[in-house]
Order: C-alpha cells, then structure tokens, then sequence
C-alpha cells in the first residue's frame, strides 16, 4: 500500500519538472515504444533485420556504457535466429506466468552465451532487460523493472512492498502490484493525464493506459525526487542512499539548453541581417508565414532556425515539424476518429495536441513548421481553424465539429510554411489562407556575408567560378518571364562541405542544375544548350 500524501506532492512536483526538462528528456520512451510496435514481426523472414530494426530507438533503456543486452541479441540471433525467435514467442505468451517467461528467457539466454558467445562476459538478459521487452510488446500492461529504482520508489512513497536481492520471483510481483497501485493513481489526476496528452506527437505511443508515464513517474521518483525532498527539508548534503544501485540506471541529462542568437542564424542561413530583421518583424506581427523560393535556397533549413533565434535557444520540445501532402486531412491535422479495435475512437492531431502544449506553457513562444504547405488542401485540413490561427483570433474559442467543445489557438503559438515556387504542378494555394499568412521570398544567399566568408574559407578558384556563372544565370531565369525569380538556383547546393573537389561540383552540375534548367527550358533547346556548355566550361 501506498503513501497516497506523499504520492500527491511527487506527482505535483513532477508536472512541475515535466515542463522544464522531464519531457524533454524522456519523451524518446514514448517514440520507443511506437517504433517497436510498428516494426515488430516476429515471423518476419529475416528476424535478425526484423529485431535489429525494432530496438532501433531503444537508446540507452537497452544499451549505456556497461550494459549491452541488445549487442548480445543480435551476437545470438546471428548465430541462432530460429532460437531468439522462439525465445520471444514464448516470452510474449501471455497464457503463461509471467515470471515463468522471465525466468526461461533468462536461462535460454546462458544456454546461448555459453554455445555461442562464451568469451563475452555475461549475456545481459536479466529482469531490467527482459521486462523491457514485455513493455515494448505490451505498452498497455507492462512497465520496466530496475531493482534499484523500484526498491527507491517504494521507499519514498511509504510502500509496504519488500525488495530482496536475489529474490527474483518475489521482487517481480511485488513491482508490478506497486506499479500497478501507482498506475491506479495517476490515472486519477486529470491535469497530469491531459499534460501528457498534450505533448504526444505522432512518433509517439498514445499510450492510453498511462503505463509508460508510470514508469517514468517511476524513474523521476528514484532519480530526482529525494533531492527535491531533501532541499525543503534541510540544506545540509544528503547521505548516499544504502539501497542496493542498479548499473542499468540511466544517467539524469543536464537540461541546458544551447542558445541560439541572431548572429547564429545569420552565420548558418547565409541571409542578410536587413532580411532576417524584416523576417521576424513580419512572423511577430501576423504570426502565421510562408516561406517561398525555388529549391535550394534553404526554407526548410531556415525554418527551423528561425525558431530557434526567437526563442533564443535550440528548444525542439518547442518545435513541431510536419509535411502535408495531398492525402493529409483535418483527422490527422486537428482531430478524427480512427479505427480501434472493433469499432472506432476520437483521436487528436498534431495541431491539435501541439496547441494545447503551447498553451500549458504561455510565456514560451512555440513554433510549428508545415513543409509544402502548398501540397495539401488548406481549407480541408484546417477547417474551422481558418478564423481562428488569425493574430486578431488568437485566443478566441470556437466550437470544434467532433467533439463540440470549445477550443482556441494561443497566442505564443506561430506557423511557419515552406512552399517551393518552382514545382509547376501545384495549384495556387488558396485564397482564404492566403489572407491568413505572410508571404516571405526566401532568395539565394550567394552575397550574403555567412556565405562569402564560406566560400572564402573553401578557397578554390573552380568554386569560386562556378559561383559567379551561377550568379549570372540566376539573373537571366529572373528576367525570363516564363521563370522570374522565384526558379533561381539556390545557395545551398553548395553548403555543407568542409574540402572542395572537382568530382562534387561536377556532380552538382550533372545531377542538381542541368536537370532543372533542362524543366526549365524544354522548349528552348539553344539557351538550354548554351548555359550547359557556360557551366561545363568552368571545368575546362
């Protein structure tokens, strides 16, 4: 049994932390979980790729510095990939014991490491690592045991529950009937349910019966918890806690965010500070913009830095990065219901959860940044929020058409859209959005200071003519009145090197320009032919 009191003050400064650095943090448990259920398949042809690929995002829950259970799966089923597979069937077989599967893993496990990898120093597969696994595969009935931190969770909530070293069977029982109690809790607090809720995304597991934030309810109780409690009670040092440490323990992260100045995004964008001062001027006054310009000169580089210059540090918890398309639709943008199970259930989309995330943290700008903005039907996809992501709207409620409650988009919230003017198969964006945002020509950065002083430091002549060849065909597609300058060729074709070879500039003529020029010019073989020999001739 729990302390309940002492529960309501960790879980109340836990919503604290929550938005200073716990989710930021932990939020790859969440992504871990979705990765796994959707690549899972344990009778995929090839089970080592098919295992390989669903741990991918497992990070440090299954691998840190002394600690390498995936490293030895992957030596087992390499060497016995029909075993491993029947390893998992049988631990993922829910009509058997729980600790039974546990414990069979675990001596299936020595078996192999003694067969196959026997120079190695254990085979890792322990109760940490295993009920790892039985979480990925169960989000909604399992959580992750660490001896440690459970036997430090029990004793800073008062639990009545015992942990003894070695006593395998008991501890595993006693853990989840104390997580089990723990879950109970947290499903009753509505505010703590809705702050989760509200930072979802769509990497990550829904994870309707909150077992994942139990766990990490769990980890924050173990880890940060008896300092909290300490500094209230007296400033003199802690004693180191007596109860048995758990290796697999992962490290707090330091939550020091790096910051992001003006002059950073200036020396990375390669855009004149007149144009960014312009930029950001326009984004705070109508707080929805576009960002057009022909491939290449940087909108999806420069979107994300905008962010992050107006909110003076690199905060991605902050940050939200999507992509329309033609088959995206206000279900996946604002909320819809999807199939689940026998029938179907209301869920929210990543606008919609992103706004609520904004608004439980009202001092803090947050940006949301839609790729092609241009390719999806606007008007379907946001629907009613046409009126309300205007600046005059912002905070104003209206009623939404599924669930018929009032909802509203803050006013520390700005979107950013990327549209390439140069892909003629896209219609005119619509008129209705388009009074809605600003649009902002992003342009090549070839004069701009950041990219001068790039090009000074490659300093190599064949760049520097290519440079000024591009320059010059920059100036006939904007006076071509079939182009304009919206087709002009970008900057960043020639970003991101440190060393500058003849092969890569070549390769950006053959495979970047000449294929666009030759979309450009279809119906006029002699310019395409001449600026094909202008371009080329730089290498001669």
């Amino acid at each position: 049994m729990l302390n309940y009191e002492i529960l309501r003050d960790v879980i109340e400064e836990y919503k604290k932390d929550f938005l200073l650095f716990q989710w930021k943090d932990e939020q790859f448990k969440w992504e871990a979980v979705k990765w796994f259920q959707d690549h899972w398949d344990v009778n995929a042809p090839d089970f080592l790729e098919m295992m390989n690929r669903s741990f991918e995002k497992t990070y440090n829950l299954l691998t840190s510095g002394n600690y390498f259970p995936t490293g030895m799966l992957r030596g087992f089923a390499k060497a016995a990939p029909e075993e491993v597979r029947g390893m998992f069937i049988a631990l993922f077989d829910e009509t058997k014991d729980v600790f039974e599967r546990i414990d069979a893993f675990k001596k299936h496990s020595a078996i192999l490491h003694k067969k196959y990898l026997k120079d190695a120093a254990q085979h890792y597969q322990y109760e940490n690592a295993i009920t790892t696994y039985l979480w990925l595969r169960y989000p909604d009935k399992y959580y992750i045991y660490k001896f440690g931190e459970i036997k430090t969770v029990a004793k800073e909530l008062g639990a009545d529950y015992h942990f003894k070293k070695g006593a395998y069977a008991d501890n595993i029982r006693n853990f989840l009937k104390l997580y089990d109690e723990l879950n109970a809790a947290i499903k009753e607090d509505a505010e703590l349910k809705q702050l989760l809720q509200s930072h979802l995304t769509g990497t990550c597991y829904p994870d309707p019966e909150l077992k994942t934030l139990t766990i990490d309810v769990g980890f924050y109780i173990s880890r940060y918890y008896p300092e909290k409690k300490a500094e209230t009670v007296s400033p003199e040092p802690v004693a180191a806690d007596e109860a048995e440490t758990d290796k697999t323990s992962e490290e707090p992260i330091a939550n020091n965010h790096n910051t992001y100045t003006k002059n950073d995004f200036l020396q990375e964008v390669f855009m004149t500070e007149t144009r960014y001062d312009h930029l950001v001027g326009v984004l705070r006054n109508k707080k929805n913009i576009i960002l057009q310009g022909a491939p290449g000169v940087g909108k999806t580089f420069a979107a994300r830095r905008l962010a992050w210059s107006m909110m003076g540090e690199k905060d991605d918890s902050r940050v939200e990065f999507i992509q329309f398309h033609q088959n995206y639709s206000y279900e996946d943008f604002v909320m819809g219901y999807k199939p689940s199970g026998d029938g179907f259930e209301l869920k929210y989309g990543v606008f919609y959860r992103f706004c609520q995330k904004a608004a439980n943290q009202p001092d803090k700008e947050h940006f949301f940044i839609i790729d092609e903005i241009n390719r999806g039907n606007m008007s379907k996809i946001f629907g009613e929020l046409l009126m309300l992501i205007e600046n005059d709207y912002r905070g104003t409620k209206a009623t939404l058409a599924y669930n018929s409650l009032s909802f509203s988009v803050p006013k520390n919230l700005y979107i950013i859209g990327m549209m390439n003017t140069a892909d003629r198969s896209l219609a005119m964006i619509d008129y209705a959005l388009r009074r809605r945002f600003s649009f902002f020509d992003v342009e090549p950065g070839f004069d701009s200071e950041g990219f001068t002083n790039y090009q000074n430091r490659l300093n190599n002549e064949t760049l520097n003519d290519l440079i000024a060849k591009v320059k010059e065909l920059n100036r006939e597609i904007a006076l071509d009145k079939s182009l304009g300058k919206g087709f002009c060729i970008g900057h960043s074709y020639f970003c991101g090197k440190d060393a500058c070879t003849d092969e890569w500039l070549h390769a950006i003529v053959d495979y970047d320009i000449l294929p666009m020029l030759r979309e450009y010019w279809f119906d006029d073989a002699a310019k395409l032919q001449l600026w094909e020999n202008n371009l080329q001739g730089v290498f001669q």
